[in-house]
């Protein structure tokens, strides 16, 4: 069934000054609306939040289809933590297996047919990130909770260990530009290792997600409990800090259209920069949070996250009624068409991770998902159809 679209006036607030340097041409923002300048504290932006609306009824919607992971997804102590599509095929998504002193990694590949399993050598401590841009250039990293971190690379033909410093949360690739974030500083690939290209975190800073493209980086991290976002363009970085929030994934679609998204007041928060200042566009409100975000193009963005509002679908329930659940809580995918939002649910139980991914060459998307169960998780799986 279709979901019903929320279409909400997008009310934007700036949120921090400029970043260097800036484009000649800026892609519209989600909004006819001018940014307002906000008042400044401790010389930081202040981030008003947009005026709360009624959540709207979202009933599950059957674009999302299931499908079948590795045999043993459905049990506990498993989980996905990225997933990355190359084209209809190869997709390949990484995560973990285990618990405490027995976790390990967990890599998969979508050979367009099913998922297979693949070894991971020295696999340790899970995998976090994983990114690509073509079905022979794929960066995952991981690692690092009983030892060196995980960097591997697909060339097409086998993956190839490279050694870094330091836990590296996560990756980003573009062409011959690939870019990891370690709790403090951003190294890039020199085309034999992985060196230093800035410094960015300290005892109080820890960075958290990357993106990369045209020259451009960008990367969110925290601040004591205040989140940062910056913009590395030419060696130079510029930094914004926000006054709330954290923020879970960064993406650009172009060097001025970026998003970032995380959560504020336990809501989800999506902040979109548009060559000249990071704006807040308002968007459908829910109890969450947004953990990651994917994009066609401008006008075809998603977002997938963490929903509690919503009472969440119990398994086997075909009936799709609105009364028929017991457990709170699940997922929600929003998506800008470059004037209105629309909201989705697919069918799944209390979840509190996701990890939305466009399928190039086609109009599909990856949906993988960590289901709960106490302090343990499983793994389900879906196509947008």
């Amino acid at each position: 069934m279709r979901s019903r679209v929320a279409v909400l006036a997008v009310c934007l607030v700036m949120l921090g000054c400029a970043a260097e340097p800036r484009p000649a041409a800026s892609t519209p923002s989600p909004s006819g609306t001018p940014a307002v300048p906000a008042p400044s504290v401790s010389g930081t932006s202040a981030v008003p939040t947009p005026s709360p609306s009624a959540t709207p009824t979202v009933k599950f919607s059957d674009r999302w289809v299931r499908v079948p992971g590795l045999p043993n997804d459905d049990e506990w102590e498993r989980g996905l933590r990225d997933v990355s599509a190359a084209g209809p095929e190869p997709a390949w998504a990484v995560g973990y297996t285990g618990w405490e002193d027995g976790v390990a990694t967990s890599l998969r590949v979508w050979d367009g047919s099913r998922w297979r399993a693949v070894p991971v050598r020295g696999g340790l401590g899970g995998l976090a990130s994983i990114d690509s841009d073509g079905p022979r250039n794929a960066w995952m990293v991981g690692g690092g909770f009983y030892g060196s971190s995980v960097v591997q690379h697909w060339d097409g033909h086998a993956w190839r260990r490279h050694r870094v410093r330091g836990y590296v949360r996560d990756v980003a690739v573009d062409g011959r530009r690939t870019v990891v974030i370690s709790d403090t500083a951003v190294l890039t690939w020199n085309g034999a290792a992985f060196v230093t290209e800035r410094t960015l975190g300290d005892d109080e800073t820890r960075l958290l997600a990357v993106d990369t493209g045209a020259g451009h980086t960008w990367v969110t991290g925290i601040r004591g409990d205040r989140p940062v976002i910056w913009h590395g363009y030419g060696g130079r970085y510029e930094k914004t800090v926000l006054p709330k929030g954290s923020l879970n994934a960064i993406l650009q679609i172009g060097p001025d259209d970026v998003w970032a998204v995380g959560g504020a007041d336990e809501r989800p928060l999506a902040l979109h920069w548009d060559g000249r200042s990071w704006r807040r566009p308002a968007i459908p409100p829910w109890k969450g949070d947004l953990k990651s975000v994917t994009a066609f193009g401008p006008d075809d963005v998603w977002f997938a996250g963490e929903d509690r509002d919503a009472p969440a679908w119990i398994e086997g329930d075909a009936s799709g009624g609105d009364d028929d659940y017991d457990e709170p809580g699940g997922i929600s995918v929003l998506h800008w068409d470059g004037r209105s939002w629309t909201r989705e649910r697919p069918r799944v139980r209390a979840a509190h991770h996701a990890v939305i991914e466009r399928i190039p060459g086609t109009s599909r998307l990856w949906l993988t998902v960590n289901v709960e169960n106490g302090d343990s998780e499983s793994i389900v799986t879906f196509r947008r159809e």
